[in-house]
């Protein structure tokens, strides 16, 4: 047997790293629009810099998954975390001298952006091989739980220290990625395995892409990513699954604003409602280790309905503290199924690939989730808060349904037995 998770060292450091890079990223995710509004006092600059961003990481997503996948990932994701520091030290710098201006933030932004575009599949691919198999559920789990943690604390921890000095949340952004630093440099994982090149006649050469003794181009790298993901049956309903509640959740987060707002809540209260749902995730992130010894099947499909029906009850009365406890409800076993999906799929894929498939699934899994606000809107402006509500409560039935037809996921077997959904 290996040893507990707790007493394996690296993984307590890969996590702990993480944690803090992704603490320093919300953190970032709240000063950077408030320091462009005081910098320009234009909505649309503070707008720009978040919205530059996010086109930067899905632009790069699948280079940077293939990238990652033939570079060492410890040393990956020190340099990302090295580069951010230096970054966010030449804006704290900027500042305090008096030329920082919003088109240095902006650039600033999208370079962190681009670099937490690599550093996230290198982060996953390593826990591969920190952490033996039969403790990747309870791994995985841990991680929903960081996840959830650093994104309630990390918008209002930036909101407060902005309040001390718009320079103040900047440097509590260099010391997390400078920690994340010096606990990745302390990980020492085995070392990382060189893609196999398998014979023609082998039945992995039909299922994993060989690498030739001359390398591959980065575009034949990404196809050979994209085409061994879409080949596994699990990965193309999880590619679907995904897509779906992406989309779902993207409507209803802008839909539950615009309908507390609507109903008389403040600021203030709209902070708190989405505290909620999210104290709901981090619950079930911790309660996940005890969910996953349950059927796999039984987990994955109560996520679909108890979030199918969720959505419909908020319809009921519309306001703040109606729809926060329903979120939390409906975010409750998102953790726990999202460890048991990626539990399978890094158990089926060849090491030498981890990055290109987790880049795959973050990018076509989230790539419908933009049209979810702007699709909400058209519903809210001409309809009202029920229509869309219910519009999107349809929408959630309709990917709970197609997750209960689908025999994949029907047949989940045991974590233990993860290989075998391949």
């Amino acid at each position: 047997m290996s040893e507990p998770l707790r007493r394996n060292r690296d993984f307590v450091l890969l996590w702990s790293a993480t944690l803090s890079s992704t603490l320093g990223a919300q953190v970032a995710s709240v000063a950077y629009p408030l320091l462009a509004l005081q910098l320009t006092g234009s909505a649309v600059h503070a707008g720009l810099i978040g919205s530059a961003a996010m086109a930067a990481g899905i632009a790069l997503r699948l280079p940077a998954g293939a990238l990652v996948d033939r570079w060492d990932r410890r040393r990956t994701m020190l340099v990302c975390d090295l580069a951010r520091a230096v970054l966010v030290a030449a804006t704290v710098t900027g500042s305090l001298l008096g030329f920082l201006d919003w088109r240095m933030l902006l650039g600033v932004a999208v370079v962190s952006g681009v670099c937490g575009v690599f550093f996230e599949p290198a982060e996953t691919a390593l826990l591969r091989r920190v952490v033996p198999t039969e403790h990747l559920p309870q791994a995985l789990a841990h991680n929903e739980a960081r996840q959830y943690g650093a994104t309630i604390a990390g918008p209002p921890l930036g909101g407060l220290l902005f309040n001390l000095g718009r320079t103040v949340p900047l440097a509590g952004e260099f010391l997390a990625h400078l920690l994340s630093f010096a606990a990745v440099l302390a990980v020492k994982p085995p070392a990382q395995a060189p893609a196999p090149a398998p014979a023609a006649t082998s039945p992995i050469a039909r299922t994993a892409p060989s690498t030739p003794d001359r390398p591959q181009s980065l575009l034949r790298d990404i196809a050979d990513g994209l085409r061994w993901t879409w080949r596994q049956r699990f990965l193309r309903v999880l590619l679907v699954t995904a897509a779906g509640f992406g989309l779902v959740f993207s409507a209803l987060t802008f839909t539950a604003i615009v309908a507390a707002r609507q109903s008389g809540a403040t600021p203030a209260d709209v902070g708190l409602m989405m505290a909620i749902s999210g104290v709901g995730g981090l619950l079930g992130a911790l309660a996940a280790p005890r969910l996953q010894r349950r059927s796999p099947t039984s987990v994955v499909l109560a996520m679909f309905w108890v979030a199918a029906a969720a959505i419909p009850a908020m319809a009921v009365r519309p306001t703040a503290w109606t729809i926060g406890p329903l979120l939390a409800a409906a975010f409750f076993l998102a953790p726990a199924a999202n460890a048991i999906l990626y539990t399978y799929q890094m158990t089926i894929t060849p090491d030498h690939l981890q990055g290109r498939v987790l880049s795959s699934l973050a990018l076509i899994g989230g790539a419908v989730a933009p049209v979810g606000p702007l699709a909400s809107g058209l519903v809210l402006e001409h309809w009202g808060v029920r229509a869309a509500l219910l519009a999107i409560a349809s929408v959630m039935g309709l990917v709970a349904l197609g997750a209960t037809w689908s025999r994949t996921v029907r047949h989940l077997p045991p974590l233990d037995r993860a290989r075998a959904v391949g």
